[in-house]
């Protein structure tokens, strides 16, 4: 009797027991948890990352708790399972071991920081607000003049243009080779214009707290702002 092959067969059946319950939950409710999904897929491009390489692990370091409590309540409505989260000071560290998950995640998009892109299969404008702003709330630096992000995936960079732009947001992106050439080209992209981050603003904005505070502090968005903008314009000129 080959115990071995025992062994493997009860161990497949006991995974098979555990995973197969979440696949329905997939399947079934997904379709009804679209914002989550976006938002959580966003979130893991951006501060996250899957391996399979021993085990199903799927991590996320925000530095903001809101983000991390987001993170904690989309995942287990999507797959049943409740995130280890540890505070480490600067950032929050979570952590989950699931197989369906990642198994699930990796068949709509890529992960890593030199590949990650927005996921065609996001199809309506809830999905795509949520997928953007969670890019954002990882990537984004909002200084006194702009909106930036910046990354080593043009792809990425250009995705998220061209998601900007189905929102009338316009954007300027660049290229910044750095003088060691083992280093990788980054890819960066700003919204600058006064309209283009009061836009942002209004549709898009940040789960990030600290974030969210400052844009709202621009000028951009602050409503006297606008007031009387096309005569100012007109002398300026």
């Amino acid at each position: 009797m080959d115990f071995s092959k025992l062994g493997r067969i009860g161990a497949k059946a006991h995974w098979l027991k555990y995973h197969n319950p979440i696949k329905e939950h997939i399947n079934r409710n997904h379709k009804n948890l679209l914002r989550e999904k976006a938002r959580l897929i966003g979130f893991v491009m951006g501060d996250g990352s899957i391996s399979q390489y021993k085990h199903n692990d799927i991590s996320f370091y925000p530095d903001d708790i809101k983000m991390a409590n987001i993170f904690l309540a989309d995942f287990k409505k999507l797959y049943l399972k409740q995130p280890l989260l540890r505070n480490k000071g600067a950032y929050y560290a979570l952590r989950v071991s699931s197989k369906p998950a990642c198994d699930d995640l990796k068949s709509i998009a890529k992960y890593s920081s030199l590949t990650w892109k927005f996921p065609k299969t996001l199809k309506s404008t809830e999905e795509k607000i949520e997928w953007l702003r969670a890019i954002f709330d990882c990537e984004a630096h909002v200084s006194n003049k702009n909106i930036r992000i910046e990354s080593v995936s043009k792809a990425g960079i250009n995705s998220v243009k061209k998601a900007l732009m189905e929102f009338n947001i316009d954007s300027k992106s660049y290229k910044y080779i750095r003088k060691n050439k083992k280093w990788n080209i980054n890819y960066i992209l700003i919204i600058s214009k006064a309209e283009n981050i009061k836009r942002y603003a209004e549709l898009i904005g940040f789960n990030h707290q600290k974030k969210s505070v400052k844009l709202l502090s621009l000028p951009a968005c602050q409503s006297g702002y606008w007031d009387g903008l096309e005569n100012r314009v007109r002398k300026d000129v």
